[in-house]
């Protein structure tokens, strides 16, 4: 059977949108991580809704760290790595949940909202695992509004977060209907003739 014409389609989007992650190609924090991986679980069934982000994520990952962190002396790969992986396969469940028969506006919002959970997961660690900030309740504050010194601040990460979260999922959503509309059209068209 012939897999469905949106499926190429969304895997050549998100291999462009994996490509969009080396360092300094977007602002901090405009990401399509999370696009990436909500969007696999909502469209993608089985094993390929969880496989197919991490496996995007992973790969760019190793490269980004062999030809762009490693000479800066950093590495993608530290103990927050499985925290970052555990949330990207918590965006794959999240848009599992919600199915590809969710209405376009809900599968927009539950990208940003999904981007939204992230940022605020990913601080809350940043919280208690970075010395830098004290395990107080003005720590945590800190560690979601200004920030460590010499990086920008968080909450401007989060406003980046929750725009790139719904703009990165609407150019999915527009696309796989496009596909999805003329694979119907094209269907239609043959049992005519």
């Amino acid at each position: 059977m012939k897999p469905p014409r949106h499926i190429p389609l969304l895997l050549g989007l998100l291999a462009l949108f994996t490509l969009m992650r080396w360092p300094g190609l977007l602002p901090w924090n405009f990401s399509p991580v999370y696009a990436i991986c909500f969007c696999a679980g909502v469209y993608f069934r089985g094993w390929r809704a969880w496989m197919v982000p991490v496996a995007f994520m992973f790969v760019s990952d190793v490269l980004m760290n062999y030809f762009h962190w490693r000479g800066l002396g950093f590495s993608t790969f530290t103990s927050h790595m499985w925290v970052t992986y555990a949330l990207y396969l918590g965006l794959a469940a999240f848009g599992w949940w919600m199915t590809d028969k969710a209405r376009p506006t809900a599968l927009i919002a539950g990208g940003a909202l999904g981007a939204c959970g992230f940022f605020l997961v990913a601080n809350s660690f940043a919280w208690l695992s970075n010395p830098v900030y004290a395990k107080t309740w003005a720590g945590l504050v800190q560690s979601f509004t200004v920030g460590q010194v010499g990086f920008p601040p968080p909450i401007v990460f989060l406003k980046n977060t929750i725009a790139s979260g719904a703009l990165f999922t609407a150019t999915i959503v527009f696309a796989v209907n496009v596909s999805r509309a003329n694979e119907k059209a094209d269907a239609e068209f043959r049992l005519k003739a």
